[in-house]
């Protein structure tokens, strides 16, 4: 039996849910950093923007940043966010070639606070899913040693699967010659964008640093409409 004169081609990026990487700005990368830096900071704003008992995370400190941005600050987060999960939903549906997935900013709705996360050893974010149509996870910081953790600890160097500050995403049944997990080791500015019903999970680390990221919610706005018995 020969492969010459075979053409092989992988289909399996026509199933499932669509994940988007890219990066953020500096621009925002930096308000964003800034700004959570400030509630953490601020005892009263630390106290009322606590926002841990919304969350799945098993996290010391996870802030909400209402009322924290400046008019210029928030109108900057909010162009560069829509402007992001534009795009993601035209990509998606030139994949799935279905033109009806495509919005415009102005189409899709922040789902407001976002959210900081300031994770550090031992703590982990179990599997969940958001609300909302679709969801977005920024990364502002990302020490090496955690993925140092999965080349040359003891516990993670050793595994055949490493996951040490790794976030995973999750979705379908494992019915052979399939993979139904996705492990991802972020970077610094680094954004995933997702469906918002789509589990993932993040796994803990034991070195003695911290992993800040950022996450938001997006609703299509005819959605949201027909969700709160508004005429579209």
């Amino acid at each position: 039996m020969s492969l010459v004169g075979r053409e092989i081609i992988g289909l399996n990026q026509h199933f499932g849910p669509y994940v988007c990487r890219t990066t953020i700005s500096d621009e925002l990368h930096d308000i964003l950093l800034k700004v959570g830096n400030k509630i953490r900071k601020n005892k009263t704003l630390k106290k009322q923007n606590d926002y841990r008992k919304r969350l799945a995370g098993n996290l010391k400190e996870e802030y909400s940043y209402a009322n924290a941005f400046t008019e210029k600050q928030n109108q900057i987060v909010n162009e560069e966010l829509l402007w992001l999960a534009s795009h993601y939903t035209k990509l998606a549906a030139r994949y799935f070639t279905h033109k009806g997935m495509a919005l415009e900013p102005h189409d899709i709705l922040i789902q407001q606070p976002l959210w900081i996360n300031y994770m550090k050893s031992g703590e982990w974010n179990p599997s969940h899913s958001h609300s909302g149509d679709i969801s977005c996870v920024m990364y502002l910081k990302v020490p090496p040693e955690i993925e140092q953790e999965n080349e040359t600890s003891e516990i993670s160097g050793k595994s055949n699967t490493p996951t040490a500050g790794r976030i995973e995403l999750s979705y379908g049944d494992n019915i052979g010659y399939t993979s139904n997990g996705f492990m991802f080791t972020p970077k610094e500015k680094d954004i995933l964008i997702f469906p918002a019903k789509l589990r993932h999970m993040v796994y803990p680390f034991t070195s003695k640093t911290e992993r800040i990221s950022v996450s938001i919610n997006f609703s299509d706005m005819k959605n949201a409409k027909r969700n709160l018995g508004m005429k579209i």
